[in-house]
């Protein structure tokens, strides 16, 4: 039987996150927390492949990206990963590619958003 992503366990995580730091720009945490959001589903999409192929997966990364003053991300790397699954970990960089976010005032936004994942 294969193990599905504890939903609740990311929503919790999600929630509790301090994910902008601005260099340039600024844009609401809410704002950013409200877009991570409305993207869990792709989230745990990536995690559920890795767990597919490796059923005790667990762990927590995070995500640097750019919010460009367009508001789409222009890039996305994964930091500080303890789930040494590099499949996934892609996966999720290139999901975070695909965002778009209110546009920030000022200029670009530099964001840090951490993840935990546990099979539940």
């Amino acid at each position: 039987m294969r193990k599905m992503f504890s939903l609740l366990m990311l929503t919790t995580i999600v929630t509790a996150a301090a994910p902008a730091r601005a260099d340039e720009g600024s844009l609401d945490k809410d704002l950013i927390r409200r877009v991570v959001r409305a993207h869990i589903p792709e989230i745990r999409a990536c995690y559920n492949e890795g767990l597919a192929r490796k059923p005790e997966l667990a762990g927590k990364l995070t995500v640097d990206f750019m919010i460009g003053t367009d508001g789409h991300v222009s890039s996305s790397e994964v930091q500080g990963s303890t789930l040494a699954d590099a499949t996934v970990e892609g996966c999720i960089e290139a999901t975070v590619m695909n965002w778009l976010f209110p546009k920030p005032d000022g200029g670009v936004v530099k964001v840090s958003y951490p993840f935990a994942f546990e099979p539940g």
